[in-house]
This record gives structure tokens, C-alpha cells and sequence, in this order.
């Protein structure tokens, strides 16, 4: 009763904080966390609990799906917190929490239960990547519908925020990096989906190139933006030769005369598994050193 006062109280004083044009409601309290988190990430703390001087650590126990915003629109003026929560609420529910991080980028907390709609506990289980990457497009198009430039954006699964959440925001931060890496082009980036992106990224630089000298020459194949098109759908397709000819919108014919060409130059046939995993793995490493 004593708790549920203290929320009324303050409740009623975030109102009047808002009628005088202050703050919108919970503002203070979301920048505050932020702050915390942020202290958090920069000493590399991110096991550490939400301490009980957080006002929000009340609302922190249950089962949470954190998301990662983060904005690259260098010239545009900032985003208020009041618009983007107004945004969030039209999307998910009055309950969604909304934390400013460093200048345009914010951490999103939704409750669970939204995205599993009733669901059973195994069919949960099996579909919740889906249902997370269904949820993490639809947001992206509403606020990519309400303001121009780019915006990426990151999921992953639940936690309770009150223990896991500055973990999480590491996680999510590193899934921006390395999509903006190997997902040129995308800005919904999942980190079930980058494993071996995250492993290539954690090879120091020297031995990268090293490994690049040993495997062999691919630069032919690698800077011809066709042929590094047609691989990455190849595996993107599980080297499915009749589903990658689909996706690319050519004849069969003239992907096997790709695949062929690529063997021809590099020596690798990709419709082989230990070739392919080869070709997989230096794309990535070509792409990472490339940016270097």
C-alpha cells in the first residue's frame, strides 16, 4: 500500500510537472536510468543490477523485450521524448518504457506478453525469433513513416530488465555495430543472426589479413558486385540453386553459369559444404577488413 502511494504521489506531481510544460511524464525518471546505464556500459559493468535509488527498479521485475533505436541523421533536430513516446504507445501499449542512452539512441521496453498474444507456452517458444523480427519491422516502418532519414534498430529476447538489462543494451549495441558491417544496406539486425559475424569481428585485424592471404585470392569475385550479390542470396537461401534463381529473379541456367564462373576463378565450388563454408566465412572477413 505504502508503494502503490508512492506511485500515486508521483503520478499526480509528473501531471502537474506536465501541465506546466515541464517534462513529459516519466521523462525525468527514463534519463535518469539512462544515465545509470550508460556509467554501466562505460566501465564494462554490465552484470550489475539496477540499484533501489532507480525510481524506476519498481516497474523492472517482469518479463521485458528490450529494443536498441539509434538514429543516423547527423543534421536533422533531435527527437523529443515526448513524440517518440507518443509514437511507442500508439504501437505497443501505455506500459512501454522509453530510456534516452547516448544523443539519438534509446532503449525500448515492452512488455512480453504483447508480442505472444495468448499463445501457448511451446508454440512461444518456438516462434518468438519470428515474433520478435515481425515486431522489430513493424516498429521500424512506423517511425521510419513519421521522420525521414535512417534509424537502426535491434532486438532481443526477454529478460528481466532489473538484472539483465545493461547486458542486453551491450549485446544490442554490438548487433548495430556489426550489422552496419555485414548488413550494408539493412537496419533491422538481429543477433541470432550474426554468431560467425560476431566471431570474425573478434579476430584482432592482423591475423584477419593473414587469413585472407592463406584462403586465396577472391578479390575477382568479392569487388564484382553481381557475383557477391548472387553469394550472399546463395546462402541466404541454404544453397538452394532453384531458390536463390527465385529470389534473384534469373533462370537457373544463368546461376549455375555464376557458379560456375566463381569456381573457375577462385577454385571453390560453393554447392560443395566445405566450400561454401569457406566462400561464408572470407565474404566476412573481406567485408570487415574492407572497411578497416
Amino acid at each position: 500500500m505504502e508503494v502503490q502511494l508512492i506511485h500515486y504521489a508521483a503520478e499526480n506531481f509528473a501531471a502537474a510537472l506536465k501541465a506546466a510544460g515541464i517534462k513529459e511524464e516519466g521523462e525525468s525518471e527514463a534519463l535518469q536510468l539512462g544515465k545509470w546505464l550508460n556509467a554501466q556500459l562505460e566501465q564494462e559493468k554490465d552484470d550489475n543490477e539496477i540499484p533501489d535509488d532507480i525510481a524506476l527498479k519498481g516497474r523492472l521485475f517482469g518479463d521485458m523485450i528490450p529494443f536498441l533505436l539509434i538514429s543516423e541523421n547527423v543534421h536533422s533536430a533531435p527527437i523529443s521524448y515526448r513524440s517518440l513516446m507518443k509514437l511507442l504507445r500508439s504501437y505497443f501499449d501505455s506500459s512501454v518504457m522509453l530510456i534516452p542512452l547516448q544523443e539519438k539512441e534509446w532503449v525500448i521496453l515492452a512488455r512480453k506478453e504483447l508480442l505472444t498474444d495468448g499463445d501457448d507456452k511451446d508454440e512461444e517458444e518456438e516462434n518468438e525469433d519470428d515474433l520478435l523480427s515481425q515486431t522489430s519491422m513493424g516498429l521500424h516502418e512506423l517511425i521510419a513513416s513519421e521522420w525521414v532519414g535512417v534509424f537502426h534498430l535491434a532486438v532481443a529476447p526477454a529478460i528481466v530488465p532489473v538484472k539483465g538489462l545493461a547486458g542486453s543494451v551491450a549485446l544490442l549495441r554490438e548487433t548495430i555495430i556489426l550489422g552496419r558491417i555485414f548488413q550494408v544496406g539493412e537496419y533491422i539486425h538481429l543477433p541470432w543472426e550474426l554468431h560467425l559475424e560476431r566471431l570474425v569481428n573478434s579476430i584482432p585485424d592482423t591475423r584477419r589479413r593473414q587469413l585472407l592471404g592463406q584462403i586465396g585470392d577472391y578479390t575477382s569475385v568479392l569487388s564484382d558486385k553481381e557475383m557477391l550479390l548472387t553469394l550472399e542470396t546463395f546462402f541466404e537461401m541454404d544453397c538452394n540453386v532453384s531458390e536463390t534463381a527465385k529470389k534473384l529473379y534469373i533462370h537457373r541456367n544463368t546461376l549455375l553459369y555464376r557458379l560456375d564462373k566463381i569456381k573457375q576463378e577462385t577454385g571453390a565450388d560453393v554447392r560443395s559444404f566445405g566450400d561454401a563454408a569457406i566462400v561464408k566465412l572470407t565474404m566476412l572477413l573481406y567485408k570487415v577488413t574492407k572497411r578497416k
